[in-house]
């Protein structure tokens, strides 16, 4: 069970005195019953479909309520306001002037005029504002859009193991990290943790998961079962070193402590069992697809996929290859098919190629080393391909492969998860203050 997060909710419902305007619903009485049952159908929503949220409700009908709110409200990680009635005489505004991040959500009839004017404004000043104008505001649609605020609060619980010998760079990253999302980084050197938690394992321990992983296994192409084993003990050392330090996600800076021989173990079988266990691992301990590996667990349970894309322009086609991917792409109890394989012309041991869904959609996400810019990308994917040359898994989709190459910048990892979530990271870009491109358009 998660810890339980607080978040306000705001409803704005101008009273309606006789003589007065009415609004665009109507005049009194039955306007002051239909807010309240518009009110109670959305606490009980919110209250059963996001349980580990404490959601704290008021009612402003004013610009003096608002304030009062927003002052009571100031250390919030941010509001949900729910447009009820139009004319607020300004009580909208003041959420969207806090600086805060604000999910705005109107009913169409109630609140869509008011909404229509103010959310447009706010995008106009580039404020930290996303938002919905529904007739229906107990659906799946606001549910999503309420979710990106309990994402944003739970970054500042995440704490990510960097395992590495490269510290000072690091360390600088980590409070990079700290600063633009709130995770907590711990960096731990790559010789201390293989004589404390990898060096130690028996084999004895380490053969009951190797046995496991080569009895799940739709083939063993891999003919050096030492590395498996090793695979297995370098796995017991990861989960080990993070329940330590209670953390939820271990990126072990695995090329270059591999070839400082700091570790004689690819970490590949470990992190696809570690997924199964609900913890988040990051291929080649890179910071900035962790942080989209959290975001993307957070936000849908769904296990992200790093990869270094590659084109074929002639068919229109990207492949994502690595030498792994979770093979519970959808986050639940469905397993896909994997293999066992050398990769990289037989070079790298212990690999793992995964037979991952076909014709489905994928987007594809990284965040920019300057953490205030997102890249992603859609795609179907088509097929997957073996062989031994480069990474062991390689899932070719079909894309806007032109625009990909011209759009292209920076950092060549993509973190590829499964389904079209392109509107939710770009939400969520927006309420964190970040820029967002995309790159197949």
């Amino acid at each position: 069970m998660r810890p339980t997060i607080r978040i306000p909710v705001v409803f704005v419902a101008p009273d309606v005195t006789p003589g007065s305007y009415t609004g665009a619903l109507g005049g009194l009485p039955l306007v002051r019953d239909w807010i309240e049952k518009e009110k109670a159908r959305v606490i009980y929503f919110l209250k059963s479909s996001m349980p580990n949220v404490d959601f704290v409700f008021y009612t402003v009908r004013n610009v003096d309520d608002a304030g009062r709110v927003l002052e009571a409200e100031k250390d919030s990680i941010g509001f949900i306001v729910f447009i009820l009635h139009t004319w607020s005489g300004g009580a909208t505004r003041v959420f969207l002037e806090s600086g805060k991040p604000v999910v705005l959500i109107a009913e169409s009839y109630g609140g869509g005029g008011e909404f229509l004017l103010e959310f447009g404004r706010a995008v106009g000043e580039g404020k930290p504002v996303v938002g919905l104008v529904v007739r229906d505001l107990a659906s799946d649609a606001i549910a999503r859009k309420v979710k990106l605020l309990e994402v944003i609060a739970r970054l500042r619980e995440m704490r990510i193991l960097f395992v590495t010998i490269n510290i000072e760079w690091f360390n600088k990253v980590s409070e990079a990290l700290r600063k633009a999302f709130g995770i907590e980084a711990i960096v731990l050197d790559g010789r201390v943790f293989a004589e404390k938690y990898y060096k130690g394992v028996s084999d004895a321990d380490a053969e009951k998961w190797a046995r496991k992983w080569v009895s799940e296994a739709k083939a063993v192409l891999e003919d050096s079962y030492i590395d498996i084993l090793k695979a297995a003990k370098l796995y017991i050392a990861m989960k080990k070193a993070l329940e330590e330090y209670k953390a939820h996600s271990i990126a072990v800076d695995c090329i270059n402590l591999f070839d400082a021989k700091v570790l004689d173990a690819w970490p590949c079988l470990g992190y696809m069992q570690l997924w199964l266990d609900c913890y988040i691992p990051v291929c080649e301990a890179d910071p900035f697809s962790a942080i989209i590996l959290i975001i993307s667990w957070l936000l849908h349970r769904r296990p992200g996929f790093i990869s270094d894309p590659v084109l074929d322009q002639q068919r229109n086609e990207v492949i994502y290859y690595h030498c792994y991917a979770p093979i519970n792409p959808y986050g639940n109890n469905t397993r896909v098919p994997y293999t066992i394989t050398p990769a990289h012309l037989y070079s790298k041991r212990a690999s793992i190629y995964v037979e991952l869904p076909v014709n489905e959609v994928v987007t594809a996400v990284q965040i920019m080393p300057d953490m205030k810019t997102i890249v992603l990308h859609k795609a179907k994917t088509l097929r997957n391909e073996y062989s031994v040359a480069a990474c062991a898994t390689k899932l070719v989709a079909s894309a806007n492969t032109d625009a990909l190459a011209r759009n292209w910048r920076t950092l060549w990892h993509r973190v590829v998860v499964y389904g079209d979530l392109a509107e939710d990271f770009k939400d969520l870009a927006t309420l964190l203050g970040l820029k967002v491109i995309e790159e197949d358009k």
